[in-house]
């Protein structure tokens, strides 16, 4: 099944969106997590220092591709089966780092990210055709957020005007065969994640005046859809977004901002409302997710000894794995029909001169 994504989403049919009933009444029996074995992510590939990765995004078995910068220079690295390689991106592009990727195919690769020094705050959008990159997209000051691909030709890109009084403001540009247009969200929301699974059904996560929140498009317009009140509270966000089926949709996050009251947010869409999965026993604020391809889920989360987790959850119980010590997941995927996962991240932080971008697989 053809997958258009951020991360890997599989093309499906459109889903209902209802309305959501108490907590209490929607949280399945979710276990206590356990510590799994890490020995088995290896670190496959890294940037030249100074350099970042920020996005990764699988299209296929045997191709995926992962974003940043290094150098001031935007930086592309492929995978093909075998190991990762750099994708040299025209200078006459003009961009200068890299934050998101999407794709519906091997042949229609999109990179998103600020363009250089002399372009100010201007965000650009380059696409990768099989053959050869051309910009695709480009927003005076403005800083890009996220972006999927709804189907050929179709896509859309969250950005974000800088400066301001500190709210976050997303607004939506959408393409289609009639070129570009801007699509107005139904109120003031700060997107950090989308996923299309159709050109009728996309979805977006992220914050609204502090709150996590959850938008729908149907094709026509842009819907606020409910969170179970014990998610909905103030000081928190959605930060992933991932999808296997119309009742296999999953959004991570955390609540609170500071010391005791941080905590992980996990809800799944079950084709009417959103449930909560989080488990007890989970420390740490959830960042990304991706599907794993067999009902459940992988999410990685910030945690408070400085060192990111990686958590899966089966459908009954979460566990969780050690990726590398001094490190910052910053994106995840899973390689489509395999049991491959793939992390993206920032390594040995502290100062800007001595980070590397680094991609470790899990087999």
């Amino acid at each position: 099944m053809r997958r258009f994504v951020i991360a890997g989403i599989s093309a499906v049919l459109a889903m209902t969106v209802g309305s959501c009933s108490t907590d209490k009444d929607t949280r399945p029996p979710a276990r206590q997590s356990e510590t799994a074995d890490s020995g088995t992510w290896q670190p496959v590939g890294h940037t030249d220092i100074p350099g970042n990765l920020y996005g990764v995004m699988a299209t296929g078995a045997h191709d995926a591709w992962a974003v940043g910068d290094e150098s001031d220079e935007p930086a592309v690295m492929r995978w093909r089966g075998g190991t990762w390689t750099r994708v040299e991106v025209p200078e006459r592009l003009g961009l200068n780092s890299l934050r998101v990727v999407a794709a519906s195919g091997p042949g229609d690769v999109w990179v998103l990210g600020a363009a250089g020094v002399a372009a100010g705050t201007e965000s650009r959008a380059a696409r990768w055709n099989g053959n050869q990159w051309t910009l695709a997209w480009r927003e005076p000051n403005s800083m890009v957020d996220a972006a999927t691909i709804a189907g050929p030709g179709d896509v859309w890109v969250a950005a974000r005007r800088p400066g301001g009084d500190g709210t976050c403001r997303s607004f939506l540009r959408h393409r289609t065969a009639a070129g570009w247009s801007a699509v107005d969200l139904p109120s003031v929301v700060c997107v950090h994640a989308m996923h299309a699974l159709s050109p009728g059904d996309v979805w977006a996560v992220g914050e609204s005046r502090g709150r996590p929140a959850t938008l729908h498009w149907d094709g026509h317009r842009w819907r606020t859809v409910p969170l179970p009140p014990a998610v909905a509270r103030p000081t928190g966000e959605l930060r992933g977004l991932a999808a296997q089926s119309p009742t296999q949709l999953w959004a991570v996050g955390r609540t609170g901002r500071t010391g005791s009251a941080v905590g992980p947010i996990a809800v799944r869409w079950d084709g009417h409302r959103w449930v909560s999965v989080a488990g007890s026993g989970i420390v740490g604020k959830f960042a990304n997710a991706a599907a794993d391809g067999h009902g459940g889920l992988f999410v990685s989360a910030f945690s408070a000894t400085g060192d990111d987790q990686v958590f899966h959850y089966d459908g009954r119980k979460w566990s969780s794995e050690h990726v590398a010590s001094d490190h910052s997941i910053t994106g995840l995927a899973v390689i489509p029909g395999t049991s491959q996962v793939v992390a993206v991240g920032i390594c040995c932080e502290g100062y800007d001169e001595d980070t590397s971008g680094k991609i470790w697989m899990h087999h």
